[in-house]
């Protein structure tokens, strides 16, 4: 006989060895390679996706869009153990993870299980990030190298994101690795390089059904001119702004933090000056003139002298774009009460006695004889401050409020050279020691003089009527945390001090930011601070 036959005859003999010894395994193995049919695509099972320590998109790397085929481990898939030697936090030696990105189970070999754990790596003996490639450790095998099912590296034309997941993108069972980038024509999109049998693929193909929060992440890159997270990197995520830190460490970098704290300045020598050249200036790669729309989340943790979130302009007075607070708060506990003495007068009759009063009335003669200056009585009497016969004016003033304030009035201002074109003021609008989410928008599309919302934790709370937009082509001294105004006072005003407390998810977009993207921001927002939806109007 041939050897086909051979072959032929030993399988026979195993599979009636195992329909005997074993038959619900057999019938289970069979069901795992058998038709598609039991298969689904499309929903979503949290216990089929782990992945810890994740990035912006921890709940897209869940919803793979690919369920695990079979609901329990069966007699093959027993036989495809994860690795023991890798994992969340274990490593390949002469390899590091970096868990700023990526990092879980997920199926490559098409066998219906989430056992492959994938990473992005490098070698621990570089910082090179050119180095940095995705690698897949797979599930069954003993080989040494952990990091050979693997992509390009970064150097070799690799491109990486932090929004980044994996999914089943054409339905072929296994799970590609994708991340949102920049396409040729200036849109962002997600790009996926598929699994295949030795590796990743060298190409990028688009997913055409991306999780719902990679949805969302891709609008919120349209139209976005900067981008600074300040979740637990520095970083412009549309890669046109650097910046430099001016105090020391203002924030914590452990990856992925559950809940983000922000950018924390201490209010005495810390602020973060940026820019998109290596001078600082801004309005080189950044549109200043066609910015509509700016958003953030602050919290104070004290109320400095007018401290202002972020500043952009030429020094004091010129060309500045900012948004801070007036003074140190708004003192007392009315929102409607007037400072002692400045009250008006609701009669035009005077108080007090009527008809004709004494006048005190000093001629020169009279002064000379009633004071020291009447050197004829050879007389020596005290120097006298005020003429003996006039009553004493009242010089004592109101007293202000002493009461700490709890609450500070917003203001915004655009300025054009020398020429303050907008003043936005919203009284009592800000608390203190809360996070308030802020955005100033463009109501419309008007190229001159747009209407201005100042929209506060998701409340309309103010519109300008035909505003202005940022003037200046380009700015060069452009602060979070500090006034253009600080180095400027006098003896009648004081100087604006910095920004004491936390700053997070900073934007600007040239494009009209419509209400319900304004109110995904706010949403995106609340679940990285670990708030919930129950944010009142700030101004109730």
């Amino acid at each position: 006989m041939s050897g086909a036959v051979w072959i032929g005859l030993f399988l026979l003999l195993g599979t009636l060895m195992l329909e005997l010894v074993a038959p619900k395994q057999l019938k289970e193995g069979f069901q795992a390679i058998g038709s598609s049919s039991s298969f689904n695509f499309g929903s979503f099972d949290p216990s089929a996706s782990v992945n810890l320590a994740k990035n912006d998109s921890t709940s897209a790397t869940a919803a793979t869009g690919l369920s695990a085929r079979i609901d329990q481990p069966n007699f093959l898939t027993n036989l495809l153990n994860r690795r023991g030697d890798v994992g969340i936090g274990i490593e390949q030696p002469g390899y590091y993870q970096d868990p700023r990105y990526f990092l879980g189970y997920a199926d490559v070999e098409r066998y219906g299980v989430k056992n492959d754990f994938c990473r992005m790596v490098t070698r621990s003996d570089t910082t090179d990030k050119g180095e940095l490639f995705f690698a897949c450790a797979l599930a069954g095998t003993t080989v040494a190298d952990t990091t050979q099912y693997k992509t390009q590296k970064v150097s070799d034309g690799f491109r990486i994101s932090r929004d980044d997941y994996m999914r089943d993108i054409i339905k072929d069972g296994r799970d590609a690795y994708c991340r949102i980038l920049k396409s040729k024509d200036g849109t962002y999109l997600p790009h996926c390089r598929r699994a295949q049998d030795t590796g990743f693929s060298d190409k990028d193909e688009i997913d055409p059904e991306p999780p719902e929060e990679i949805k969302t992440l891709v609008d919120f890159y349209s139209g976005c001119e900067a981008w600074f997270r300040l979740r637990d990197d520095m970083f412009d995520y549309m890669d046109r702004c650097k910046g430099q830190v001016a105090g020391g460490q203002v924030m914590d970098h452990t990856p992925n933090p559950v809940v983000t704290k922000g950018m924390t300045l201490n209010g005495i020598d810390q602020f973060v000056r940026f820019g998109d050249n290596d001078e600082l200036s801004l309005g080189n790669k950044v549109s200043m003139r066609s910015m509509r729309a700016f958003s953030v989340w602050v919290k104070f943790d004290e109320f400095t002298n007018n401290a202002h979130i972020f500043d952009f302009g030429d020094g004091a007075g010129v060309n500045n774009v900012f948004l801070g607070i007036l003074g140190k708060g708004d003192g007392g506990d009315d929102p409607n009460e007037l400072r002692p003495g400045a009250k008006c007068p609701e009669t035009t009759i005077p108080e007090g006695e009527v008809g004709a009063q004494f006048c005190p009335e000093m001629r020169a003669q009279t002064l000379y004889e009633t004071s020291a200056a009447a050197v004829e009585k050879w007389e020596c009497k005290n120097p006298s401050v005020l003429p003996r016969k006039m009553e004493p004016i009242q010089t004592k003033r109101p007293a202000m409020p002493t009461k700490d304030a709890s609450r500070a009035t917003l203001i915004y201002e655009v300025w054009d050279q020398k020429l303050r074109k907008v003043q936005i003021k919203v009284n009592r609008a800000i608390p203190l020691g809360q996070w308030t989410h802020i955005l100033i928008a463009a109501k419309n599309s008007d190229a001159m003089r747009p209407d201005l919302n100042v929209i506060i934790n998701g409340n309309l709370v103010y519109t300008q009527e035909q505003g202005y937009l940022p003037q200046a082509k380009i700015t060069s001294h452009n602060y979070f945390g500090k006034s253009n105004w600080a180095n400027d006072f006098s003896e009648y005003e004081l100087r604006d001090e910095l920004f004491k407390g936390s700053i997070f998810d900073f934007r600007m977009y040239s494009s009209v930011v419509s209400e319900s993207k304004g109110k995904r921001i706010l949403q995106w927002g609340l679940r990285k601070l670990g708030l919930d939806n129950s944010y009142a109007s700030v101004t109730s």
